[in-house]
């Protein structure tokens, strides 16, 4: 299919005859035909041909001509292709260990070329398996441990070449970089094994104090970070030592211990297999149940840390990670799976059992079924953990995540913390969330039934309110199970019952339902009407925490609305009644973090009426109050909170409303919705420079270590609308706006967040030096999320934005330029070259103009391919701004005499170059000129080509231009003129004057 389409591009592009617009008429009508073959191949090589089709391969019957294949295709750069014909030569039954290695090693070399290290390591190995000690293998291993960065291995490696095959002066220079690291190393030992011992004898010391014994402890966690530390600390013994300390009766000591051992443990698959030996995880279990929020939750870290190493789940996150990367550039790819030994099955359900069991233990304090329940969040999932979900419905976890969503202090049934009732809701969402098919979901349904009516017909009063509570908490997880709840009979009237009670507890918790209750529109409708005349009553009592919560009832039903100007079920005026007692909520220093934090909800609601956000930001105090509340960072306030600035900005997803579909459902006599008079443009703007000035940057770079992916997305969503004010962009950088994007737009955020912190970023990038912006390294760290802006699925005006931003990046420095490189940044940016939007191309060859002034780049345009043509034809495009770019790109390229070579080889190029030449724009002409100049400078065979025709007629005549503003252009051509004459191709006249 390629080929074919292959020949039809050529036949149709590269005909003879003048330029312009009749032919670049059939350059896009083509790209736009087989832009989904461009797409997938682009990323690899600009050709438009894949020479190593499933088709070729199958006629391939012996595994020499896949080889030889490989080999050709390796020479001349196309290695995925030739990565191809290597695996599908491995594939082939019987071969000999000669040939099975050599195919390996040259896999390995592919690697190598490609930056994949880890990938040349694994290949290299292989090939060393088959072979033993094989000089090619070990070489090509060592390079690649080289530039992993392992040290060690690597020395190892080239000191065993060099044993083997002495006279290889290859490995010299390696072993040359290579020895005075491994000497510092060695220094770096000696000194950490003298710290440790130090350590030590301090911290095992009987008659020492707690206090030496602290230091000397945290001291010990610093050196077990680094890898010869905890070797060391192994060796010495560590473990078992630090066991006797487990029992110690000063917590901050045991939480020490366990912080060093978690050190220990981490980047190393057997030291966590030793403490888990040593120390047990019914040990470490028991540690858990104290009552000490640090020590438990270090305790947790502990687990966690031996849970990934020794089940291999960060190699699985991280192939996780690179299998979608390589879906969103289409190439072929396949899933990773968790794959288990039995003695790691038997770890993980041992530990898996005792975090279920915790859950509804009453000895384990608050903080330990905190840790327990964030523990299962973390990893319990199929897509990136260690696929819990399944065994954890057969088990009593579900029941026990619901015992403590509807735990209450007062009851004293379970202890529980503030934020259990969060960590459950989210626990049961993320499980919900992770079943498969629908028998799970019923098992899921099935079983929170049976819990609910277990409880609702008891006797005891006391269950039904427990029953009520894990009600609420559920309608803030699975909102559709919760709702299932709550449709039971008389579960409603109950709740009713107890917000009518003179109970302050059970009228609290009924609130709290009721609030959750009321998420969807029909909901709230049917709502209204029972729960209204309550809260209202609920209102009028002395009781603030009551009286907080009741407001936030109203609010939520009051604006049910959403958006929608003309849908208001409460009574006029009523909104901004109740954002007014919100604000007074707000503003009084004195009320405690919980009531302002229930005001703030309030305002959450309510600020989707464009008269309230009008109102908060005219209210000053209200506005710094509310930015100093998130500035604390509670974890309950962060969602609300970020809501609230959302709402304000307007930067909520907006769906694209069809004029033609509002006149259709007038007709239909539906309902349209109309919006407000302040939600246009200019209201917002001013909204936005109000939040600014208030100091919502501080609050979201606060907000922005929240670890909810969708807290997250709402400070993306504020953080674009702030820096679409071009003025804004300054404060935003100033106050760590700019530190806060880049976590936002790289890790832990939703897809559709990602996206919005990296325009955010790229906004900046636009505007301001990113010198001074972003100093250092985080220049280098800016280019992942801005080549993520170049995705199909982002907006052609991110796709914009980010080439812009990319072309400021290019401008800076070679060491950028190579960054864009490794991260296969140049196919991606010339596949926008092609687009059919012309300012999409335009930035893209301007980006391309930049980014030929990296060597690696210009060999790119030396390979046997049609980068060189392509950028040719666009110096004579229509736009002006392409041509002034793709010259410039040329007139750098053509520094290769190789460049020089292909652009002799476009048919049209001798004519395209004529109207550089005589262009009016100044730069323009200057750079043909320059063209023209390392042309006739790279060879005489296109030197001759050029002095004929018309070509020679020009370059004389602008040799004697008296243009002051045009001297650039002239110095070139006289420049040629004089090679011409050096060539003798042409003769210089008797009286010229050699200027």
């Amino acid at each position: 299919m390629l080929e074919t389409g292959c020949i039809a591009f050529h036949d149709l592009i590269w005909q003879s005859g003048p330029i312009p617009l009749c032919r670049k008429i059939i350059i896009f009508q083509w790209i736009a035909k087989h832009r989904t073959i461009t797409k997938a191949r682009s990323h690899y090589n600009f050709r438009f041909t894949d020479r190593c089709t499933r088709k070729n391969v199958k006629k391939m019957s012996d595994q020499l001509a896949l080889k030889e294949e490989g080999n050709k295709l390796f020479k001349a750069g196309d290695l995925v292709a030739a990565l191809t014909c290597y695996t599908k030569a491995l594939e082939i039954s019987d071969l000999k260990d000669a040939d099975k290695a050599a195919i390996y090693k040259n896999m390995a070399a592919c690697h190598l070329k490609q930056e994949k290290y880890e990938e040349a390591v694994e290949d290299a190995t292989a090939a060393l398996e088959v072979i033993n000690n094989d000089p090619k293998a070990l070489y090509r291993r060592c390079q690649a441990y080289e530039k992993l960065g392992k040290v060690e291995e690597a020395y190892k490696d080239a000191g065993a070449l060099v044993n083997i095959d002495p006279k290889n002066t290859a490995i010299h220079p390696i072993l040359g970089r290579l020895t005075p690291l491994i000497q510092e190393k060695v220094k770096q030992q000696n000194s950490t094994s003298a710290k440790v011992s130090q350590m030590f004898n301090l911290a095992f010391d009987l008659t020492s104090d707690d206090e030496k014994k602290l230091q000397a402890l945290n001291n010990l966690v610093v050196l077990a970070r680094d890898e010869a530390g905890a070797k060391f600390i192994c060796d010495q013994s560590g473990v078992q030592k630090l066991k006797t300390l487990l029992e110690a009766r000063n917590l901050a000591v045991i939480q020490s211990a366990v912080r060093v051992l978690s050190c220990i443990c981490n980047n190393s698959e057997s030291r966590s297999w030793s403490v888990s030996k040593e120390i047990g995880v019914k040990r470490l279990g028991l540690l858990m149940w104290e009552a000490s929020e640090a020590l438990a939750t270090s305790t947790g870290k502990l687990i966690e840390t031996m849970l990934v190493k020794i089940t291999g789940l960060d190699i699985l996150r991280k192939a996780e990670e690179d299998y979608q990367a390589k879906r969103k550039i289409g190439e072929p790819c396949r899933r990773p799976k968790l794959e288990l030994v039995e003695n790691q099955r038997e770890y993980l359900m041992e530990t898996f059992h005792m975090l279920i069991k915790m859950l509804q233990n009453y000895k384990v304090s608050g903080e330990g079924r905190d840790a327990a329940m964030e523990l299962l969040m973390k990893n319990m999932l199929r897509k990136n953990g260690l696929q819990w979900t399944r065994d954890f419905l057969e088990t009593e976890g579900l029941e026990g995540l619901l015992a403590v969503a509807g735990a209450i202090k007062q009851h004293e049934t379970l202890p529980v913390t503030e934020n259990s009732k969060m960590h459950a809701a989210v626990a049961l969402s993320n499980i919900y969330d992770d079943l498969y098919s629908d028998k799970e979901v019923d098992k899921f349904k099935s079983k929170c039934s049976e819990y609910f009516k277990d409880l609702f017909s008891d006797e005891i009063f006391e269950s039904k309110i427990e029953a009520i509570k894990a009600v609420s908490t559920l309608l803030q997880g699975p909102y559709e199970v919760g709702s299932m709840i709550l449709s039971f009979e008389g579960v409603t009237k109950i709740m009713f019952a107890m917000a009518d009670s003179s109970n302050v507890l059970h009228q609290q918790i009924a609130v709290e339902a009721i609030v959750h209750s009321a998420q969807k529109q029909k909901k709230c409708n049917s709502l209204l009407a029972g729960a209204v005349p309550i809260l209202k009553n609920l209102y009028e009592t002395a009781d603030d925490s009551i009286k907080v919560r009741a407001l936030v009832g109203l609010c939520k039903l009051g604006t049910s609305g959403g958006t929608d100007a003309s849908n208001k079920p409460m009574a006029e005026g009523s909104t901004l009644a109740m954002a007014k007692s919100c604000r007074r909520f707000l503003n009084n220093p004195n009320k405690d973090v919980d009531l302002r934090r229930w005001a703030t909800e309030g305002l959450a609601f309510l600020t989707l009426d464009a008269d309230v956000k009008e109102d908060l930001v005219g209210d000053t105090s209200a506005l710094k109050s509310l930015v100093d509340v998130t500035a604390k960072a509670e974890k309950n306030i962060l969602y609300p909170a970020s809501t609230v600035f959302v709402n304000i900005t307007n930067s909520y997803e907006q769906k694209e409303i069809v004029p033609e579909m509002i006149e259709l459902a007038k007709y239909a006599k539906q309902h349209v919705p109309e919006e407000h008079e302040k939600d246009k443009p200019e209201f917002v703007k001013k909204r936005v420079t109000a939040l600014a000035n208030a100091g919502v940057v501080t609050a979201l770079v606060a907000l922005s270590n929240a670890e909810s992916k969708n807290t997250r997305e709402q400070l993306s969503r504020v953080f674009l609308s702030l820096t679409n004010e071009e003025d804004l962009r300054g404060l935003v950088v100033a106050q760590g706006g700019a530190k806060a994007l880049r976590s936002l737009a790289m890790e832990n955020n939703t897809d559709k967040g990602q996206p919005l912190a990296a325009q955010a970023l790229a906004k900046i990038t636009i505007t301001m030096n990113p010198e001074t912006t972003f100093p250092g390294q985080r220049m280098y760290e800016l280019v992942r999320p801005l080549l993520n802006l170049l995705h199909i699925d982002c907006t052609a005006l991110q796709n914009f934005e980010g080439l812009m931003a990319l072309t400021n990046l290019s401008s800076i420095s070679d060491s950028l330029r190579s960054r864009i490189v490794a991260e296969k940044g140049v196919p991606i940016i010339e596949n926008y070259m092609t687009e059919e939007h012309e300012m999409l191309s335009r930035a893209a060859t301007e980006c391309m103009c930049n980014m030929v002034m990296n060597e690696d780049v210009v060999k790119m345009y030396e390979k046997e391919n049609d980068r060189t043509k392509l950028m040719t034809l666009y110096c004579a495009d229509e736009d002006p701004l392409v041509v002034k770019a793709a010259s410039g790109a040329l007139a750098i390229l053509t520094h290769s005499p190789i460049v020089c070579k292909k652009v002799s080889q476009v048919q049209s190029w001798y004519e395209i170059l004529q109207s550089l030449v005589v262009e009016e724009s100044i730069e323009v002409q200057h750079r043909g000129c320059y063209i023209v100049m390392n042309l006739m400078c790279a060879d005489k065979d296109i030197a001759a080509k050029l002095v004929e025709g018309q070509m020679l007629e020009i370059l004389m005549a602008l040799s004697i231009l008296e243009d002051p503003t045009r001297l650039q252009a002239r110095d070139c051509v006289k420049t040629a003129l004089e090679k011409a004459v050096e060539y003798e191709l042409i003769q210089a006249l008797p009286n010229a004057k050699k200027s």
